[in-house]
């Protein structure tokens, strides 16, 4: 193991970046141009609504997450194939991967351990698979984890100001704008640092620089939404998420998102609210799955508990059936064995190795803050709406990170040094 992690120490970083980008490419080639991933088809028609029509959105203007739709959309304008999009996605993912292990130098102090994370998030198979397809995760990985280690390393800085501050808030902007589960945890990480602040061990100047960072992205998307539906919003899909994540949940769990959906549309409060704007209709979810919890107790919470078991599952459902059309195919051809195999490789190991290494960077004290409040607001955020391993994929790389640091400081202090 001490010769293994010599010589991975002995790796130049470009030679990782061009695994991750051969790996990408290859995987991106072999997607094409068809979807895998129902809502792969979502995000193309507003991408392409973009490129085509100058508007974020299908058809008409509507509330959307921007930040994936615009980079499809952008690379949209060489011509309406998905390949082009999961290309980028491929170069972006790589780059990632550097970063990762620029940070992870910087947290840990350890070269070795930025040359762990590098070769792991290089090979690690579902940022690879998600970066294949056209859907929220790969950007919002790739704007949420920086944000988060930024501003863990501004909080190491302590009273002394840098770019760092300004930086993290205007990443965990950007994931917000590429999932609004960003928002509400950003949110508490802000109210959570005042206190930080006040104890004398954070700069206000830095808070302050972090908040407007983050704040004028989204004010300017809730504005734009205000004049697009009349109605200063942000997202319109937290209703029906809570909807498949309470009232729906038994049909969407058992069966599939789609069956969920046909029986969603025999209830008569369901079918009232189609005839509302997105807005009023998106309350009338959230009341109905408020009701739902307030109603059943019981029931919600053995939810709460298989939702908590779903988002850290070691590996995917064996008794789940995936129903695979021209449009639909989330196994891309593997087996469900195979799946299960290739998951048991990484996901035990990973998450055992990186909560132990969250552990062994403690002595970074407050600095590790964002990461727990994000680890732990990601799990019950999931346990209240929709659940499954996807969900958690934003997770991985902050315990690949902390993994990395363990394994490093195993192999002795020469290691340490940067």
């Amino acid at each position: 193991a001490q010769k293994l992690m010599r010589r991975l120490g002995r790796i130049p970083d470009w030679a990782w970046v061009a695994l991750a980008l051969a790996l990408r490419l290859g995987f991106a080639l072999k997607l094409g141009s068809r979807f895998y991933q129902v809502d792969e088809s979502a995000f193309d028609a507003a991408a392409w609504g973009l490129a085509a029509r100058h508007i974020l959105g299908a058809d008409a203007p509507q509330i959307i997450a921007p930040v994936p739709v615009s980079f499809f959309g952008l690379f949209y304008l060489l011509g309406h194939d998905p390949l082009y999009p999961r290309l980028a996605q491929a170069c972006l993912g790589a780059g990632f991967v550097y970063l990762l292990g620029r940070l992870t130098r910087q947290l840990s102090g350890s070269r070795l351990a930025g040359s762990i994370a590098m070769a792991i998030s290089a090979i690690y198979p579902f940022t690879i698979y998600y970066g294949g397809m056209l859907m929220s995760e790969t950007l919002y990985v790739a704007t949420v984890v920086p944000g988060l280690c930024w501003l863990a390393l501004s909080l190491k800085e302590g009273r002394r100001a840098s770019w760092r501050a300004p930086a993290a808030g205007l990443a965990l902007s950007l994931a917000a704008l590429s999932r609004m589960e960003a928002l509400p945890i950003a949110g508490l990480l802000w109210l959570l640092t005042v206190l930080l602040c006040l104890a004398g061990r954070w700069s206000w100047k830095s808070w302050g620089l972090a908040v407007l960072c983050w704040i004028l992205p989204l004010a300017f998307w809730g504005l734009r939404n205000q004049k697009v539906t009349g109605h200063f919003a942000l997202d319109n899909h937290g209703g029906i998420t809570m909807l498949h994540g309470t009232v729906l949940y038994d049909r969407a769990e058992e069966l599939d998102t789609l069956d969920a959906m046909k029986h969603a549309a025999t209830l008569p409060w369901y079918q009232e609210a189609l005839k509302l704007p997105e807005a009023e209709r998106d309350a009338v979810y959230v009341g109905q799955a408020l009701k739902f919890m307030r109603e059943n107790p019981g029931q919600t919470f053995l939810q709460w508990c298989n939702k908590f078991v779903a988002f850290w599952r070691f590996y995917p459902r064996l008794n789940k059936t995936y129903f695979a059309s021209d449009r639909s195919q989330p196994s891309v051809g593997l087996g469900r064995k195979m799946m299960a195999a290739i998951s048991l490789l990484f996901e035990p190991a990973l998450i055992l190795l990186g909560f132990a290494g969250l552990w062994h960077l403690r002595r970074l004290g407050w600095a590790l803050l964002p990461f727990w409040v994000f680890l732990a607001s990601s799990t019950a955020i999931h346990m209240l709406i929709v659940s499954m391993m996807r969900y958690r994929l934003a997770c991985m790389p902050l315990l690949i990170l902390s993994a990395s640091a363990l394994l490093a400081w195993t192999q002795g202090p020469a290691a340490q040094e940067r």
